[in-house]
């Protein structure tokens, strides 16, 4: 089936919910005929499941057995899926971190044309797809702030700020020596390439040009967050959410890189306007 293809294919340029999620050949259930004979509680306690499918004689998927408190396996209840515990298994990958954070939920039912296909729990967003989702949101935002600054800053200007704070700063020192080496040589590049991400948002305020972009100094400074989800992107080991990262920061930190994005996009410089 074509659902599938979601399910198994984690190379699909458009990141859908099933791309992350656990399909039906993979997903953990309970036979409603087996209901009384398997021990489902010790079985979810087990393999610390909230959640877990009941599957009927006919192959759908109706109800489920759920912990009350996450984690906590003292109380299980059995309960019908209703259409708040639903999913598309379509749904993008953004929507799908937007949905856990503004329902407050840890797991949602997938569907394809109406029937239960899988499911997918925050746990599941620590994978490599939800990385390459914001390593793109991340080069994106990248890109746009680079674009920025060759527009406000001529090239001298750029040069004597970083000249001047390599005196200070190490990383920044190699990056200007770098530099300077590839200019003596006569080789192509540009000095804002040599930069790191964080980098950028120093040159910014300095200059003082997050005015432009419609932002207080305060604001700009909060901004510098997000070069720590930059630095967990860089390190594919660690987890994207966890009990210092919640799923409700990385939505936030997206919807700053959105905002960021948006407001680069659209500014316009009126050195270049007549």
């Amino acid at each position: 089936m074509i659902k599938e293809v979601f399910y198994f294919d984690g190379r699909c340029s458009k990141i859908v919910a099933a791309s992350i999620g656990i399909g039906l050949k993979q997903l953990e259930y309970i036979k409603s005929s087996n209901i009384g004979i398997e021990d489902h509680e010790n079985r979810m306690k087990t393999n610390r499941f909230d959640v877990l499918p009941i599957v009927s004689d006919d192959g759908s998927i109706v109800e489920f057995y759920k912990t009350n408190v996450t984690n906590n396996y003292e109380f299980i209840s059995r309960t019908t899926i209703i259409d708040e515990d639903k999913m598309p298994f379509d749904t993008s990958i953004r929507e799908v971190i937007k949905e856990f954070v503004i329902r407050d939920r840890i797991f949602y039912f997938l569907t394809y044309q109406d029937r239960i296909s899988g499911l997918i729990s925050i746990s599941n967003l620590n994978c490599r797809q939800v990385q390459v989702y914001i390593f793109e949101l991340i080069c994106e935002l990248e890109r746009s702030l680079n674009n920025f600054i060759e527009k406000e800053l001529s090239e001298n200007e750029l040069e004597m700020y970083i000249e001047e704070e390599s005196k200070t700063n190490n990383k920044l020192k190699k990056a200007w020596t770098k530099y300077q080496r590839l200019v003596k040589e006569d080789l192509e590049n540009k000095l804002l390439e040599h930069l790191y991400f964080i980098d950028f948002f120093f040159i910014i305020e300095h200059f003082e040009f997050y005015n432009l972009l419609g932002y207080q100094k305060n604001e700009w400074e909060e901004l510098k967050d997000l070069n720590n989800i930059r630095t967990q992107i860089a390190h594919s080991t660690k987890n994207l959410i966890d009990k210092r990262n919640d799923i409700k920061s990385l939505w936030k930190r997206i919807r700053k890189i959105e905002e960021l994005i948006f407001k680069l996009r659209t500014y316009k410089n009126n050195k270049n306007t007549i």
